[in-house]
């Protein structure tokens, strides 16, 4: 390869190149960046022992920013500093600096990543090891067997040793030369001179090898070698071959890790009543049984009159040719070319593959969407818009391509990486509620955003910018993404991994709460999917999003834990009971509606920090006797009879003392009377309302500033985050029910029992039927709750 594929925003600068600009032996660099050895800290063995560390980097040099724009016109990657220099934020400490340069330092600090599945790399990246990292740079002498470890790994690899087999490619070529198993991060920072770790980031210089190959490179022969993943420039269009070599290699090649990943169903299922377009003749068709498809995952948008599936059209459609005559929005038109460049007949997409009229076929398709997706042999997903936009740089969807890159040494240059998934964190496909559950249940996906495509799959994680086919990579379990290939958001937001396991489970409701939906009332039907997932993987039921298997009762005390600076709060969604109607569709295709319950974080908007939703599992015998409420008004368990309960407590629980007597100075019997109990024999099949009913201790109590008092003004308990600091606080007498025993679960290796009662503060909706409604949750002392003595009533509660 003879050609220098170097693309600048700067035609005149001498290191930033065009192809043909300068000799290829021309080497442009000022005093200080010749005085730095940037092909060992880029590409060379990380060795934490040469250097002191700090939380796990090392700092190579600082240099003055005014010097640096100064350099700019004869230095090549003071140019690519520079310029990246002018998007720093206002923010402390350097924030009235920016129009001084001369007072701000930049320094360089670097990192190592996981790259690779090497036993040599394979805990760089996991939570524990970084942990004690973390506590050896703190405390002289501290150590732990992961170090001890790792430490012996560092000085092999030091020593030219490495343990395991050659790494192959992701292509499965055979080429054995050896390839890194880690990848140095070198990030640049803007301080206060000296500058430290916490100092803010404005580039992250990612190593290429000179000249920087082409992305066409990679697909018209085995590709140039690099014993690290060399960054590589992309054009405009999309090379499709690159995209269909990346599904080609995993189909070939990853076996079960990706065909049938652990945390799907092992059984045949299909999906019923299932339709896909043919692209091949552009017509809708019934799916001939299992077979190949994709499935788009793509915004709507703000169509006037958007073209779908009607009970009407249905048929008509099903005749060749029918797509071509009608006006398609542009990203599935893209979606429909790409299915067929790829080598698959079929494609399917929500508008056209459900019949959007049909309540009855809507009660077949939405409970499968998780199938729909798991099933496809790869997702496509739209971060490019919405769907009229296109997906950028497929079918002639323009996108724009904006690479920078310096040379630094004879054979090596420099691409700055930092906002590699910039695009895809703003697209509007990440705020969507539905595309969550998408992402989360597709095997394999091509994640399409503006100016980039990147590939996920359960075995590798792969970009057009970065030659990462050569170093298979996954997220595993207890990773920290940061500390995993180029540290982006993306390459750890798809495939299911441990996604799917119950301990990860309240971080998913929380990312789900997030994100907005268009119609309200879908707000269980677009989260069933991760639902049922889970339920596989854990054996845990569900019951509007929350576990019925571990600590139900404890669920209900959810809280939402928020922080917004003062001038910014009011801008934010504030949590709001979702009004709208739950529609729920039984088989026969006769749709009933039923209201989000208050007790769940279901019922509510806006809470964008929920946690505890899903608290730690553990089997403990509830207090209280809480049952689900059928629109007849009888009451069933909230567990399904037929179903075992065979979930296994996660840690030891100590008790500390507390036993049934414990609550016997404020709890009754909670034995629901026999007649308001629902027996199929009788009432037929149970029909959810969304209540609960139970018998609980009530009381009125006093708020003042987040605390609870009772009636001598003696503090019992407080209010749990719920919402911003800044809001309107809850003041004045306010009614209180109880729900169950607090538990102090911040110790992972053992729960222990508190003599604290977790409690909701409540409205009533029907104060002479009991029926109330969760406001907000908080806890209170046992003790001081026995003693409210006839201040407490035991009361049958209906929570709405």
């Amino acid at each position: 390869m003879s050609r220098n594929l170097f693309h600048s925003n700067n035609p005149s600068s001498p290191a930033l190149m065009t192809p043909g600009s300068v000799p290829e032996d021309e080497l442009r660099l000022c005093d200080f960046c010749s005085s730095i050895d940037w092909t060992q800290i880029a590409t060379g063995p990380f060795n934490p022992g040469k250097a002191a560390l700090q939380i796990g980097q090392i700092k190579s040099g600082e240099h003055n920013l005014g010097l640096i724009r100064s350099a700019a016109t004869t230095c090549g990657l003071c140019d690519l500093i520079g310029g990246a220099s002018k998007a720093l934020k206002p923010w402390w400490p350097i924030g009235h600096l920016l129009d001084q340069p001369e007072q701000i330092t930049c320094a360089f600090w670097s990192g190592r990543n996981r790259l690779g599945s090497s036993v040599q790399a394979r805990n760089l990246s996991q939570v524990d090891t970084l942990l004690d990292m973390l506590y050896a740079s703190q405390k002289p002498g501290y150590s732990t067997t992961e170090l001890v470890r790792q430490q012996f790994f560092d000085e092999l690899t030091e020593r030219g040793i490495h343990l395991g087999e050659k790494e192959n490619d992701i292509t499965g070529s055979g080429n054995e030369k050896r390839r890194n198993s880690s990848l140095n991060r070198l990030l640049v920072l803007a301080g206060i001179s000296p500058v430290d770790w916490k100092a803010q980031t404005f580039m992250q210089l990612h190593p290429c090898l000179y000249p920087v190959p082409s992305v066409d490179d990679y697909v018209t022969g085995e590709g140039p070698f690099s014993a690290f993943p060399t960054g590589r420039i992309m054009r405009p269009e999309a090379n499709v071959r690159l995209l269909r070599m990346w599904y080609e290699t995993c189909l070939n090649h990853h076996g079960e890790t990706c065909r049938q990943p652990p945390w799907l169903a092992p059984d045949a299922s299909w999906p019923a009543r299932f339709r896909l377009i043919d692209v091949c003749r552009s017509c809708l068709v019934e799916a001939p049984g299992p077979c190949p498809y994709f499935a788009l995952s793509y915004v709507w948008g703000e169509e006037s009159n958007p073209f779908q599936t009607t009970e009407s059209a249905v048929e008509n459609m099903k005749m060749p040719g029918f797509f071509e005559k009608q006006a398609l929005p542009k990203t599935i038109v893209d979606a429909m070319e790409l299915t067929k460049e790829m080598g698959v007949d079929f494609l399917w997409v929500d508008r056209l593959c459900i019949i959007q009229d049909s309540d009855a076929d809507k009660a077949v398709q939405i409970p499968q969407m998780d199938l729909v997706y798991s099933r496809a042999a790869m997702t496509i997903v739209a971060a490019s818009g919405t769907a009229v936009d296109g997906l950028a740089g497929i079918n002639g969807t323009s996108r724009t391509i904006n690479q920078r890159t310096a040379r630094v040494a004879k054979d090596l240059s420099f691409m700055n990486v930092l906002r590699l998934d910039q695009a895809y964190e703003d697209s509007r496909w990440t705020t969507r509620g539905w595309t969550f559950q998408e992402g989360l249940c597709s095997r394999r996906a091509l994640i399409i955003t503006s100016d980039h495509i990147f590939w996920s799959c359960e075995s590798a994680k792969c970009c057009e910018s970065i030659a990462f086919e050569a170093f298979p990579t996954t997220v595993a379990p207890n990773d920290i993404i940061f500390q995993v290939l180029t540290g982006h958001k993306v390459f750890g937001e798809f495939g299911g991994g441990n996604n799917f396991a119950y301990s990860e489970l309240d971080g998913m409701i929380r990312g789900y709460c997030n994100r907005k939906l268009g119609v309200q009332s879908d707000a269980l039907d677009a989260f069933t999917g991760v639902l049922k997932l889970v339920s596989f993987n854990t054996g845990h039921e569900f019951h509007w999003g929350h576990s019925v298997s571990a600590r139900f009762d404890e669920s209900l005390a959810w809280c939402n834990i928020v922080w917004y600076r003062d001038h910014e709060w009011e801008a934010q969604d504030q949590p709001a009971r979702r009004r709208e109607l739950h529609r729920v569709r039984p088989g026969d295709g006769v749709v009933r509606k039923v209201q989000f319950p208050s007790w769940s974080w279901l019922g509510w908007k806006g809470v964008l920090g929920v946690t505890r939703a899903a608290p730690r599992q553990l089997v403990l015998e509830p207090e209280l006797n809480i049952m689900k409420l059928g629109v007849n008004g009888k009451a069933a368990p909230l567990r399904s009879p037929s179903k075992e309960n065979k979930i296994e407590s996660v840690s030891k629980i100590d008790m500390c003392g507390v036993d049934r007597s414990t609550s016997a100075g404020w709890k009754g019997s909670t034995a629901i009377d026999p007649s308001l109990i629902h027996r199929d024999a009788e009432d037929g099949q149970f029909e959810d309302s969304g209540r609960l009913l139970f018998w609980t201790s009530h009381a009125v109590l006093d708020i003042e500033d987040d605390k609870i008092y009772d009636d001598k003004k003696e503090q019992v308990g407080e209010l749990k985050p719920f919402r911003p600091n800044q809001a309107e606080k809850p003041t004045g007498k306010h009614s209180f029910i109880v729900v169950s025993r607090k538990h102090n679960d911040d110790n992972t290796r053992i729960l222990k029992a508190e003599r604290r009662l977790n409690i909701l503060l409540v409205e009533w909706d029907d104060p002479a039927g009991r029926v109330a409604s969760r406001i907000c949750s908080g806890d209170v002392d046992e003790e001081a709750w026995v003693k409210l003595g006839e201040k407490r009533e035991w009361i049958l509660v209906t929570l709405a």
